[in-house]
């Protein structure tokens, strides 16, 4: 990596300028005072209302209020991080650039602009402008192959990049380096015995940031309507993890919409399983879900969850751990039907301890199968199977 002295890093060009700074700024502080406002508002009505007969109406709307007050809070401070994000594009110096220019030039690869993007905990990004010669066919791939060799590090085309450079015009291509962790996952899904649909649903989505989400959430019931609310968790949950929600207010957000969302109950349960994949470091929330199991060579560890679903109170009190993950680790997360189909879960520990295959998908098919096997093909409540495994780039 090179190192950049002051005066460099003095004269890169920032890549927020200081008035839009100010705008977003600006908004954050109106959107707080709105949540002040809503706050206010609250205070009012407990002391100036004291009719016995709008008690109960007045109670959910002070806790509708309390709720947008912290959303509006939240939207703030999302866009006041945006605001001060110090991320800085700095030029190669002269001879450095030619080198690369001319090693690049000779694979076929034409450069007009190339930069170092350093955040402000020193991480280092690539960001370049380029195309290939004339009837030349070069992929990113290729690209960030011959860069990686030329900088010392594996680095990565980012998400969503173009497959080919054009031969036509220069396109603006971002490399970043590869994570130290590879993750592969499969699923495994039986529904319940005279029902069309499954109510339960997972997704395993890749954050820009090099996080990997992996959720489950089991509808309370079965059927349609217990399908519509695992849906509605897992979707709203992704929706407000793009937006750059932190996890504990998309969580938050996501059960007032379902206390707010209709008359009748909208109880799901949420397992989510996050997984840092350039330090290996894992973080589980579980909000009434079922236990998810680490497997370490033959060894298992149980994480357990005594919290309420999702739907039921305003504030929750979910059961976070956090666990380092080691190369060859494999995390199993499912919901009640598959537990309750192995009579209980010091069956399905040892299960889990006796199983020797590598590829997730095959472990949970096996799993399902040894269940339904069990069952005698009978599946009295939706069962779902997700497994994760890991391992070092």
């Amino acid at each position: 990596m090179r190192h950049l002295n002051k005066e460099e890093k003095t004269e890169g060009s920032a890549l927020l300028p200081a008035y839009g700074r100010r705008k977003l700024l600006g908004y954050a502080d109106s959107f707080r005072d709105l949540a002040r406002t809503f706050t206010y508002m609250e205070n009012v009505n407990n002391k100036e209302n004291s009719d016995r007969q709008d008690s109960l109406l007045k109670r959910r709307l002070s806790e509708n209020r309390e709720i947008l007050a912290d959303h509006l809070n939240e939207v703030a401070k999302i866009i006041t991080e945006v605001a001060q994000e110090t991320y800085r594009l700095i030029p190669f110096k002269q001879r450095e650039y030619k080198r690369i220019f001319k090693a690049c030039r000779d694979n076929g690869i034409l450069i007009r602009e190339l930069f170092q993007m350093e955040g402000k905990s020193g991480e280092i990004r690539l960001t370049a402008n380029l195309k290939a010669e004339k009837k030349r066919a070069v992929t990113t791939e290729d690209v960030a192959d011959f860069l990686s060799v030329l900088f010392d590090r594996r680095l990565i085309p980012e998400k969503d990049s173009v497959f080919f450079l054009s031969d036509e015009e220069f396109e603006s291509i971002v490399f970043e380096q590869e994570a130290a962790y590879g993750v592969l996952t499969g699923a495994a899904k039986a529904t319940r015995e005279n029902e069309e649909v499954s109510g339960d649903t997972y997704s395993v989505t890749e954050q820009g940031n090099g996080n990997l989400i992996m959720a489950l959430s089991d509808g309370m019931g079965s059927g349609g309507k217990a399908k519509r609310d695992s849906e509605t968790v897992v979707d709203l949950l992704e929706k407000f993890l793009e937006a750059g929600f932190s996890k504990d207010m998309a969580i938050e957000m996501v059960n007032g919409t379902l206390i707010a969302g209709a008359e009748q109950e909208n109880m799901s349960t949420l397992d989510l399983c996050d997984i840092d994949l350039y330090t290996g470091i894992c973080e589980l929330i579980k909000i009434g879900a079922a236990s998810t199991y680490i497997k370490r060579g033959d060894k298992i560890e149980q994480i357990t969850s005594d919290s309420l679903p999702l739907g039921i109170f305003h504030k929750l009190e979910p059961e976070k751990r956090r666990y380092q993950l080691m190369d060859g680790d494999y995390i199993f997360m499912m919901s009640d039907g598959v537990v309750d189909g192995m009579g209980d879960e010091e069956n399905l520990i040892e299960l889990l301890e006796r199983i020797t295959m590598q590829n997730p998908q095959e472990m949970a098919n096996y799993i399902l199968q040894f269940v339904l096997h069990r069952t005698m093909g009978k599946v009295p409540d939706d069962m779902t199977v997700v497994v994760a495994g890991i391992w070092e780039s």
